[in-house]
């Protein structure tokens, strides 16, 4: 755990300070300068939940090597869903989908809410391409590595986008409330 607690730090602390000199310059209002702390958060829990703890004792390295322990990638979309039903860990993979979901619910809710005049389209482009760009940095970190710690998932870039859409839904079923009790600003 501590091992992910210096890249939190380092990326909530980037956000209260910019987030903070725009507020403090006029550029936007308190209530956006909360919203964007509460992504900053967002950011480092998604940054800190997909990456970390990452391994770097060369021992440890090479043990889960010698003992094949790396997990492997999986570029066939629900492949997990049918090795689950044959392996009897079915609720396992729910359990999983079901986290990939949640973990981008709040960038497609968040995204409409800080960038006022950004499309739909553009949001779920953007969930795809952060969830493929996590993907894709765990596959490479697995091959510098010598063993794939996390593995490229194309059912995990599947739900997060999924998340994402979800989470832009909830934020056109929340908007006219949201307008209504003034929690949302232009500036």
């Amino acid at each position: 755990m501590l091992n992910g607690l210096y890249p939190s730090i380092i990326i909530i602390t980037f956000f209260v300070l910019f987030c903070g000199f725009k507020f403090f310059k006029g550029y936007i209002s308190l209530l956006r300068y909360f919203y964007w702390i509460i992504f900053g958060i967002f950011l480092t829990g998604l940054v800190v939940f997909t990456l970390f703890p990452f391994p770097y004792q060369k021992y440890l390295i090479q043990v889960m090597i010698e003992d094949n322990l790396g997990v492997e990638h999986n570029l066939i979309p629900f492949n997990g869903v049918k090795e689950a039903n044959e392996f009897g860990y079915f609720s396992t993979v729910l359990k999983q989908y079901a986290l990939n979901i949640l973990l981008f619910i709040p960038l497609g809710f968040a995204l409409p809410i800080l960038f006022s005049k950004i499309k739909i389209k553009h949001i779920i482009l953007i969930g795809f391409l952060t969830s493929l760009t996590i993907e894709v940095v765990q596959a490479i970190a697995g091959y510098f590595i010598g063993y794939n710690y996390r593995s490229f998932d194309i059912d995990d870039l599947i739900m997060n986008s999924f998340g994402t859409i979800i989470g832009l839904l909830i934020f056109k079923v929340l908007f006219k409330f949201l307008k209504n009790n003034q929690l949302l600003s232009e500036k």
